[in-house]
């Protein structure tokens, strides 16, 4: 008789299963508000989940090359990074609640209008309302859930709210990469509600199948708006000082405002805003090169099936959500700078290999524990930045990061684009572990703890700016 298999256990020892079971206990003890925006937040996962592994692919049908994909991208990045910038003042004055209603709204708009109408004109336009409306979930995502949570379950929400998110990604992209060759082998036949959207469809049969696949995705994010709008509005929001100006209607003159706003860089370019923000900035110029043309290397180049590459995508969605859930103990034994550094340079060698040995088994086995180990400090990373500045600047630090990430993630997009079109696909890979070892370098240098000084995470958790450890 086989032997019983052992409760799979983290690296702190815990059982994953007890694990879950007590993150499953915490989310009935945290904040009524938080616990709904973990909701939402998990229905929409599920949605983007299926658009991540199928949009690509979707351009590349219409006839769409990698240098207009490229540019699609880099509009709705750039989008996005104009939607940071006013975030501060615009929660301020509308609140959390409709921040986020706002922007699921125009999001779910921009989207459907891009998938019946898919012209240049309007993909490059739409691409630009989806940018924005991502950029507000991403200026509001680690400073709500710190603003509705305790200092010493930080970690644990963030760890919960990765984790949620992750598990409905995996169903997500199972979805979409099983969801085109069910719907081309007629499975659109036998629901006759289908026929309803047949005005809307594409001639191309291949660009159809993958536009129905996220029509039909986009089902399970409607419900999403429920939690939000159920929301209590509170005054816990964390502002700036310009931004609590502006929202105020204490409209200042321009030399008065861009003065404030020399002042407000200078601080940020001095503490751990920007200290991480550079680092990791580094990391979202990298990924921009590579990450976006994923789906279309393993389909035009390596040969997979879109079934393939979706079950690939919900095994490595699948691998973050058990990583995420060790990173809060890891974090905590360890400190949060040691494990963002060990996790992101032992993933170098599998990101240069995913370029250098363009064999489909080899590269999906490379694809996973890459990306695993990659974001084994993605949650540490959120909280390192939340615990890094006092309550009023975390709205700030997330802007500012944020800005910088997308920003630079739009400007590799579309450079990986050309790049992809001239050299290959193989020399993304190799440019972006270049900028990820640059990245690890900068990162470990400032943030990890100096011979006879103190701990990074005990000088973390006492509120101080972990750069001054050097």
């Amino acid at each position: 008789m086989p032997d019983i298999p052992a409760a799979p256990r983290d690296p702190a020892g815990q059982s994953v299963w007890s694990r879950i079971r007590e993150l499953a206990a915490q989310f009935g003890q945290v904040q009524r508000n938080a616990r709904l925006y973990l909701i939402a937040n998990t229905l929409q996962s599920f949605t983007a989940g299926v658009i991540a592994v199928l949009y690509t692919l979707f351009l590349n049908g219409l006839g769409y090359g990698t240098v207009f994909i490229g540019a699609t991208l880099f509009v709705g990045t750039a989008g996005g990074a104009l939607g940071i910038l006013p975030a501060s003042a615009l929660i301020r004055r509308l609140g959390w609640r409709a921040m986020l209603l706002w922007s699921y709204l125009v999001g779910g708009v921009a989207i459907f209008l891009q998938l019946i109408a898919p012209t240049p004109v309007v993909t490059l336009v739409t691409t630009l309302g989806v940018g924005a409306s991502v950029a507000i979930i991403l200026v509001l995502n680690a400073p709500f859930l710190a603003a509705h949570s305790d200092p010493e379950r930080r970690n644990a929400i963030f760890g919960l709210n990765n984790a949620l998110g992750f598990l409905a990604g995996v169903t997500g992209t199972l979805a979409g990469g099983f969801l085109p060759p069910l719907i081309a082998d007629g499975f659109a036949a036998r629901w006759p509600w289908l026929d309803a959207l047949r005005p809307l469809l594409l001639a191309d049969p291949q660009a159809r199948v993958y536009q129905l696949a996220m029509l039909v995705s986009g089902l399970v994010a409607i419900p999403s708006i429920i939690p939000i709008y159920l929301m209590r509005e509170d005054d816990t929001a964390l502002p700036d000082a310009l931004a609590r100006g502006v929202a105020s209607g204490e409209w200042v003159g321009l030399s008065e405002r861009l003065a404030a706003w020399r002042r407000l860089a200078a601080e940020v370019a001095r503490g751990a805003i920007g200290r991480i923000t550079l680092s990791q900035a580094l990391v979202g110029l990298g990924a921009g090169f590579f990450f976006p043309y994923l789906n279309i290397y393993f389909v035009t180049r390596l040969g997979a099936s879109t079934a393939f590459y979706g079950a690939l995508s919900a095994a490595v969605t699948a691998s973050l959500a058990l990583i995420s859930l060790a990173s809060a103990p890891l974090a905590n034994r360890f400190g949060q700078a040691r494990v963002i550094v060990a996790g992101q340079a032992a993933s170098l060698p599998f990101l240069a290999a995913m370029g250098a040995v363009p064999v489909l088994g080899a590269v999906a086995v490379f694809y996973v524990v890459r990306s695993t180990l990659m974001n084994v400090g993605a949650a540490p990373l959120q909280a390192l930045l939340m615990n890094s500045v006092p309550a009023e600047r975390r709205v700030l630090a997330s802007n500012t990061y944020n800005v910088a990430w997308q920003g630079l993630w739009a400007v590799g997009a579309a450079l990986g684009g050309g790049l992809i079109a001239v050299g290959g696909y193989g020399a993304p890979f190799y440019v972006a572990a270049a900028l990820y070892s640059s990245s690890v370098l900068l990162f470990a240098w400032w943030f990890l703890p100096r011979r006879g000084g103190r701990p990074e995470a005990e000088a973390v958790g006492q509120g101080a700016d972990p750069a001054a450890n050097g």
